[in-house]
Parts: structure tokens; sequence; C-alpha cells
């Protein structure tokens, strides 16, 4: 593991953003402040490459209302043509009316947002989330 040296931080924050931190930090299964502001720091960093237009790889979250029909089949339609590397995808059914489809793909950041983009925009969409990683956090090196 690369040695790193440790630079010490103190900051002021509001009592009510302190409570909300601490809940943060129990619900989410964090050890102490600095491990929860060192993962908050890395997906910032994270989604700026992203910006840079650089490889990431990454995930989409697409929630489907399944009373419009075709939806799904749109959905699969942008994936066979998109630009950005499909990984793979998982299908769920939510209940009757509704599945929940996560691919992952890679590809420059840009690219990717604009899938995201397009798939917003298919009739029976409700909801698409799209989350970055970079390659380099994966330990490969920056291209």
């Amino acid at each position: 593991m690369k040695e790193t040296s440790l630079i010490r931080m103190s900051f002021s924050i509001e009592e009510e953003l302190f409570n909300g931190l601490e809940t943060l930090l129990r619900e989410h299964g964090y050890s102490n402040r600095s491990e929860f502001i060192r993962d908050m720091i890395r997906k910032q960093l994270a989604r700026r490459k992203c910006a840079q237009s650089r490889e990431v790889i990454g995930t989409l979250s697409v929630l489907c209302d399944l009373s419009h029909s075709g939806t799904e089949a749109k959905l699969m339609q942008v994936l066979d043509h998109a630009v950005p590397r499909v990984l793979g995808s998982s299908r769920f059914a939510v209940d009757g009316n509704c599945s929940s489809t996560m691919i992952t793909v890679c590809g420059i950041g840009g690219d990717i947002r604009a899938l995201a983009d397009n798939l917003r925009k298919l009739k029976g969409v409700l909801q698409t989330e799209f989350v970055i990683t970079s390659p380099a956090a994966c330990g490969r090196e920056e291209k």
C-alpha cells in the first residue's frame, strides 16, 4: 500500500449541520468523521473528472413505470446504440407497475451523462441517477 502523509484540518459548521453529519455517520456506518469527509471528497473528485471528459466507470439507475407500454424495449434500444460501453445490466421488478434497471457503463463522462439524459427523456422513465467512479480509484492509471 502506498504511504501517504496525513494533513490535519479543522473547520466550523452550524450545529444543525453537525447534528446531520452525526446522523449520516451512524446511518452509513462510518467509524469517524475523517473517513466520511475523505469519502465525500473522493466522490466530488470523481464527479470533477467526469466533467473534465475523462474515462470513468459509472452506474445508471433507471426507474420505469411499466404501465407505459414499450418503455423497457425503448430503454434497451437506447442502450444497444449507446456510445459508452455497457458492461452489464440488471433489472428488478419493484412491484407490478415499476421496475428498476441498474446499468454499469464505461466511457467518457460526458457521453455517460448524455446517455442518462436520453434515458430520462423516454416516456415511462420516472427517474434516472448517474453515479460515477473513476477508474483510477480502482487502481487503474488515468489515460
